[in-house]
């Protein structure tokens, strides 16, 4: 194995800070009525804020711990006279940042600065200068907004446009999904349920109450399809609410956050003064490494929260999270009863949805989710899916999720290319594998499909460019795919198992495994041994470990026999097929020409070391536990009975 895999023993990922978020001012020439943090834009306001000097320092001494990314806001950071400077300082050196502004104090020089690539998102909250100008409260900000977009067109930054919903605009809505598709090829929905001010103020929360839309909105906004709950529930913040409050989300975080006074916390929601350090006390090495994973016991769950949100059974349905509670209530762990009915209809829907846009399926012992944003129907795939489509309740080990559209992948940071050999190449970006299909010709830019996995490739969304497969129906792939052993082969090991080339049947309940590369004969014995056993396939098969043994499992990723089955037996012995005149088993007992035979059986997909590692070591122990045989037959169907005597053996 040494001659394949460098193994290393890595005890713990190290606790780096990759990302920081850092709001340059919470003055804004705005005044939105949803806006949480907002000072006024006179310079007296400026006092305490970091200057340009300290945040050079502070990006500085981050940089030599590890962060590589920055997310940069305000109130509007372009509001002070330094940001260029500042702007600078922070993304000279940075693999990748993100910017959001309002846009109204973009000057073609701002413009000409933003073509530093990274992600800048431009704020919309209304499709016309009536509706736009009511929600910031500032006259001629509407035409402000169209001169900066203008400029950004101007000096080629590109840019996306974050629509912001809320009581006021939401009859715009549509309207300015229109117009932000107008502006930009890119645009984002921003928050669909606001959070309470940060300076607890009544009649500011007052304000943003009446602009929160009704929980049915929200949801639909939101969409309320498995999805949007799942990538959220997958990002750091999310696991904030499941282990006491913050002791989890610091555990697990790679991030951080900075205000405009040098306070910094693990989040930016985080506005509890003790739950902020002053990075003018102390370096942001020992902020990092010292204070701050000592906050994760400065707020202590309540008796009140284990009786409320931390036994609730809506609790994979909710937005709730303690800094929300404490902006809410001023109290960590308190209740929200406005995220309660979001999550109630969230609930609801969820469970709609579900009944026409997935489908659930068994193989190999592994449940697979396939969802989709048009309703699946019994058409939608081949017959043969049929067999295995399965009831068992419980989370799906395997999620798969189907758009019709590309995402727009302009600008955006792929990350870092390991394969490119048509029809895909593959990038990988922090904990993500991202497949593009391309075409072979190199002159041909046009990507024809987007896939994006998690690290394991447990879980996946697969963008078509139209849904004219889908309703065609007869689907011969749960991917859309030629077949599904891209995504199979190379999750498979991580759960003790292999796809590997070859035909398997049970003959009287023992699972016989016929190997071999192609016109070997592996349909053409499947065929002999007819009804007198149980074919699982022909083409592809699963081997998983099962107890103290393995077991070879059927899929419907078939060759010429189109019989297949879900079912799965014992793996008594594996067969190398020879074609010949004559019919005869004779063991193979060198266990190295064995494995020199076996591994390119198994179905490898972009490879990784720890895939490698597992898939090895998996057929290492197949070949010690497992009999292998070569077996030479003719087309008389002989072999047949000298199989049926070979498993009544003991």
């Amino acid at each position: 194995m040494s001659r394949f895999v460098n193994r290393q023993e890595v005890a713990r990922l190290p606790r780096i800070p990759l990302r920081g978020t850092i709001d340059l001012t919470y003055r804004c020439n705005n005044n939105c009525r949803h806006c949480w943090l907002r000072l006024p834009p006179d310079p007296g306001g400026a006092a305490g804020e970091l200057t340009a000097e300290e945040i050079r320092r502070l990006v500085e001494d981050a940089r030599a711990m590890g962060c590589r990314e920055w997310f940069v806001s305000g109130g509007e950071p372009m509001l002070r006279p330094d940001f260029p400077e500042i702007f600078d300082a922070i993304t000279d050196r940075s693999a990748g940042y993100t910017l959001n502004t309002n846009g109204t104090l973009i000057t073609p020089e701002i413009a000409r600065l933003l073509r530093r690539k990274g992600t800048k998102l431009v704020a919309l909250y209304g499709a016309t200068a009536e509706i736009h100008d009511a929600v910031t409260r500032n006259p001629g900000s509407f035409e402000a907004l169209r001169r900066g977009v203008a400029y950004l067109h101007e000096a080629g930054a590109g840019f996306s446009v974050q629509v912001v919903p809320m009581k006021t605009n939401i009859s715009q809505y549509d309207a300015m999904i229109r117009l932000a598709e107008s502006w930009s090829p890119s645009w984002r929905l921003g928050a669909t349920w606001l959070y309470l001010s940060a300076s607890g103020d009544p009649v500011k929360n007052a304000e943003i109450r009446a602009e929160r839309l009704d929980p049915a909105r929200v949801v639909e906004l939101d969409g309320a399809g498995p999805g949007a709950l799942e990538d959220a529930a997958a990002s750091s913040c999310g696991s904030a609410a499941a282990g006491g409050l913050y002791a989890e989300c610091l555990a697990g975080r790679r991030d951080f956050h900075v205000d405009p006074r040098g306070g910094m916390s693990f989040c930016g929601f985080v506005k509890d003064p003790a739950l902020r350090l002053d990075l003018r006390t102390m370096s942001f090495a020992e902020a990092w490494d010292t204070r701050l994973p000592l906050l994760a016991s400065a707020a202590v769950p309540t008796g009140a929260r284990a009786g409320n949100c931390g036994s609730c059974g809506l609790r994979p349905d909710c937005k709730w999270c303690p800094v929300y509670a404490y902006l809410e209530h001023r109290d960590h762990a308190a209740k929200i009863d406005d995220l309660c009915a979001i999550a109630r209809e969230t609930r609801r829907v969820r469970e709609d949805w579900l009944r026409t846009h997935r489908r659930r399926f068994r193989i190999a012992g592994l449940t697979v989710d396939v969802e989709a944003d048009l309703p699946i129907t019994d058409a939608t795939f081949e017959p043969k899916f049929g067999l295995f489509r399965t009831d068992v309740q419980g989370p799906a080990d395997i999620v798969l999720r189907h758009h019709f559209a590309l995402p727009d992948l302009a600008g955006e940071d792929l990350g870092r290319e390991v394969f490119r050999q048509p029809p895909w190449a593959i990038t990988r970006k922090g904990a993500s594998w991202i497949y593009r299909m391309i075409s072979p010709d190199p002159a041909d830019t046009t990507i024809h499909r987007v896939m994006v996995f998690n690290d394991g490739h447990t879980r996946g969304r697969i963008y078509s460019p139209t849904d004219e497969l889908f309703r065609r129906g007869g689907l011969e792939s749960l991917a859309l795919l030629p077949s599904d052993q891209l995504i199979l082969a190379r999750l498979l090991p991580a759960f003790g198992g292999a796809f590997v080339h070859a035909a398997a049947v049970s003959l009287k309940g023992q699972g016989l495994l016929f190997a071999g590369p192609s016109e070997a004969g592996k349909s053409t014995i499947v065929k002999l041994i007819g009804e007198r056993g149980e074919v699982l396939c022909d083409d592809r098969v699963v081997v998983r470990k099962d107890g103290g043994g393995f077991r070879v499992h059927g899929t419907w990723n078939h060759g010429e026999v189109r019989r297949v089955s879900p079912g799965s037996a014992p793996l008594r012995a594996v067969f190398f097929l020879r074609q010949a005149r004559v019919n005869r088993l004779e063991r193979v007992d060198d266990p190295k020409a064995v494995l020199r035979d076996f591994l390119p059986r198994l179905v490898r997909p972009l490879v990784s070391a720890d895939w490698w590692e597992r898939a090895l070591a998996l057929a290492e122990d197949v070949v010690r536990e497992v009999p292998f045989y070569n077996l030479s037959f003719d087309k008389s169907g002989a072999v047949v009975e000298i199989l049926e005597e070979f498993v009544e053996r003991p």
